[in-house]
Parts: structure tokens; C-alpha cells; sequence
């Protein structure tokens, strides 16, 4: 068989390939739903995105779980659903650490720094304090240091920001996830 041969036998078989690969793709379209729509049964009763509106969140201590519970409201409701009754509490602890990662030898200051946020969260049913879910979400913000004391102040708190929003992200889908039946 001459190669000439050989990338015709190959050339045949791709849309075959394809064709299969298109079909299974279909076949496990249906499989898929998505997490916030109407028909997304909770395990809570209702569905998803209803469940996720009934979530209040009490304040959490400390600059990153100020700056955490506000984007966890924003995250659940959009901010505007205070009318809802609040069928569920979501209660959360901050800890917060620093890593240097790069020191300047000449005058011993660290170049930058990595902020280390965790949260360690449980969603309870208000009334009987229920645990429907629980978890611990950790993130990391890096952020430049310089000489200059009020840019650190800035880039620390900036960091702090960075990583609550992180952090409500990934408790508002796993909090989704875990409420999906």
C-alpha cells in the first residue's frame, strides 16, 4: 500500500468521526439542564433560583466578611428582594493570612505578598437551624508592595475586596449546587 493509499483510508474515516461525535453530542444534550432555571427542582422544595432569593446572610466580622456578606447578597438576591421571606440564614467565619513571596534583600521589605482568605460557611433553615449545606471556600489575592505606606494600605485592601468576591462566587455555587436535588 503506497502512502497515497494510506491518507485516503484516513480521509474516509473522519466524517465518520464526526458524524458520531456530533450524534452522541446530541444524545447527551438533553442530559443537561441549566442550575437557575424554573424547572431546576430544589431540594428544598420550589426551585433553584427562588431558593437561592429566600437566603438572608447576618453580618460576618472583620473587613473581608463586611466586604464578603455584601457580595453574598448581591450574589443571591441581586441586592432587591427584600419583600422575600427569608426561609434560610447563611452563616460564615473569615480568616485571613499573608504570604510573602518576594523580598528585597538590600532593604529587607517584601516586594509582594499573597492574601490568603477562607471562609468556612453552613446555609441552616431558619427556625430549626437545619444544616442544608456547609463547606470551606479559600481563595488567594497577590498584590504588589512598595515603600510607600498608604499604596500598601491600598493594595491590601484591594486585595481584601478582590478575594470576597471571589469568595462569594464560590460559596454561591456550591450553595446552588448543593440546594440542586
Amino acid at each position: 500500500m503506497s502512502s497515497s493509499e494510506a491518507g485516503t483510508i484516513r480521509r474516509r474515516g473522519r466524517p465518520f468521526a464526526l458524524a458520531a461525535a456530533l450524534t452522541l453530542a446530541a444524545l447527551a444534550g438533553g442530559c443537561f439542564r441549566p442550575l437557575y432555571a424554573d424547572a431546576t427542582v430544589s431540594k428544598v422544595g420550589d426551585n433553584v433560583r427562588n431558593a437561592m432569593l429566600s437566603i438572608e446572610v447576618p453580618e460576618i466580622k472583620g473587613l473581608v466578611g463586611h466586604y464578603l456578606r455584601n457580595e453574598l447578597v448581591f450574589e443571591f438576591d441581586g441586592g432587591g428582594a427584600p419583600d422575600l421571606q427569608k426561609k434560610f440564614r447563611l452563616v460564615a467565619n473569615t480568616t485571613e493570612s499573608l504570604e510573602v513571596i518576594t523580598v528585597d534583600y538590600a532593604n529587607g521589605r517584601a516586594d509582594s505578598a499573597i492574601l490568603v482568605a477562607t471562609a468556612d460557611w453552613q446555609l441552616l433553615r431558619n427556625g430549626s437551624n437545619e444544616v442544608i449545606a456547609s463547606g470551606q471556600s479559600v481563595v488567594r489575592a497577590p498584590y504588589e508592595r512598595s515603600t510607600q505606606r498608604f499604596a500598601n494600605l491600598r493594595a491590601a485592601r484591594d486585595a481584601q475586596i478582590r478575594a470576597a468576591k471571589n469568595l462569594a462566587q464560590l460559596i454561591r455555587a456550591r450553595v446552588a449546587a448543593d440546594l440542586t436535588a
